[in-house]
């Protein structure tokens, strides 16, 4: 089944780079969860109601510096 997409265009946008790069997604009741596949098992959040102004410029550096986003090219 295909993963239902987020209300913020610019966070679906992350949703589906995340794809590209082969991390899987899942939808919980209030956030997404994206898993990388990597063997360090790393994984992220996305909230379907953003907190702030800043949310998704913190949300790519978070998955830049903190797991291997950036040693998956597309």
């Amino acid at each position: 089944m295909a993963r239902p997409r987020h209300p913020n265009k610019e966070l679906e946008a992350v949703l589906r780079d995340a794809e590209s790069r082969r991390w899987r997604g899942e939808r919980r009741k209030k956030y997404y969860k994206m898993y990388c596949p990597c063997a360090d098992k790393h994984f992220k959040t996305v909230k379907l109601t953003p907190s702030g102004a800043n949310y998704l410029k913190d949300l790519l550096g978070q998955l830049r510096r903190a797991t291997c986003w950036e040693e998956q090219e597309l």
